[in-house]
């Protein structure tokens, strides 16, 4: 994929986030916390975004597409330019999902169920419809990969086997 169209799905999530306020507030920015083993994913093809910056490590995932793609793990130092962040970022604490009748839609993201308030305390926090809406936006452009759609599926079978472990856990 062109970084031109990561370029313009980043413009649509730049200037909004979960809440209308600072959500790293809430946590004291826990997403951004952890060793230098600790990441996100990146989209297929992202990875060509950051050959021109410094301060990530990019890693191999262990996930591989059906055309040999290899999904990359981008490692920062705790903090990063805004700007600079990777999609996974800009949208946590949600995934995408392509539901049974082909639509997208966004649901909680449930790697991060035990350090994000807003999806430990969902009752007490209002995802930004305007959030909502800029996902839509991005993810128009970049559903037009096959490769996206693939670990957009990927991702989906993962968030669905975390369910299924927390419910056989809490039942």
């Amino acid at each position: 994929m062109k970084t031109s169209v990561y370029r313009k799905a980043w413009e649509y999530l730049e200037n909004v986030t979960p809440l209308e306020t600072d959500c790293g507030v809430l946590c004291g920015n826990a997403c951004c916390k952890g060793s230098d083993q600790d990441g996100m994913l990146l989209f297929p093809g992202e990875e060509a975004m950051y050959h021109k910056y410094d301060g990530f490590k990019i890693m191999d995932s262990g996930i591989v597409l059906s055309d040999g793609t290899k999904i990359k793990f981008l490692v920062c130092k705790g903090y990063c330019d805004r700007k600079k962040r990777p999609l996974s970022c800009r949208i946590f604490p949600v995934i995408p999902q392509i539901d049974e009748h082909g639509y997208l839609n966004f649901v909680p993201d449930l790697r991060g169920v035990a350090m994000c308030p807003l999806l430990y305390q969902a009752t007490r926090h209002t995802i930004s419809p305007a959030f909502i809406d800029a996902l839509y936006s991005a993810f128009e452009i970049l559903t037009e990969d096959e490769r996206v759609i693939e670990f957009i599926d990927i991702l989906t079978k993962e968030n669905q086997d975390i369910a299924a472990e927390l419910e056989r856990f809490f039942s």
